[in-house]
């Protein structure tokens, strides 16, 4: 069994690794074409968007925040459902939500092979402008920007200190 230390307040970089892996491979699977990874550190807020948020628990606890700019949530989940989607329906948060779940799936798979056990949650989506989970001072949290044709879009990653829990439980 691997262990995973955040005490130093820094992301480790398997678990960055693995959620742009994950990214990229999901993206490319979903929408046809490589996002392009841009590993600029881009402080640009979110805008109107949304955004879906898994918990992983284990080995390792930490979470991944899927962020959407409107713009780019319309036209992935039109291509991703095969018709448009109205921004401002349910059925929005239920797109962005499986994006985020199949990405998670895929990062599981990945821990594991990095002999990390990890279980994780359901979705939690967030519409709004800017919308910022608040998260405990001194969590370590990377964020990882992408663009491709459908748009930008970015994955944050934040950990959590050891016997420390953030987001949901497994399975809720």
């Amino acid at each position: 069994m691997a262990t995973i230390d955040f005490s130093d307040g820094t992301m480790p970089s398997v678990l960055t690794d693995v959620s742009r892996d994950s990214t990229i491979s999901i993206f490319n699977t979903i929408f046809g074409s490589e996002p392009k990874f841009d590993n600029e550190d881009n402080e640009e807020g979110l805008g109107d968007g949304v955004v879906g948020i898994i918990s992983f628990m284990g080995d390792v606890n930490y979470i991944i925040m899927l962020a959407l700019p409107k713009n780019s949530a319309i036209a992935m989940a039109s291509k991703f459902c095969g018709f448009d989607i109205d921004y401002d329906s349910p059925d929005m948060g239920d797109v962005v939500g499986e994006l985020a779940n199949v990405l998670a799936g895929d990062i599981v798979a990945r821990m594991s092979k990095e002999d990390f056990k990890v279980t994780m949650s359901l979705p939690t989506i967030m519409r709004g402008n800017d919308v910022e989970p608040v998260l405990p001072r001194g969590l370590p949290l990377e964020k990882l920007h992408f663009t491709m044709q459908e748009g930008n879009f970015m994955l944050k990653v934040a950990g959590a200190k050891s016997g420390a829990q953030i987001g949901r439980k497994p399975g809720t």
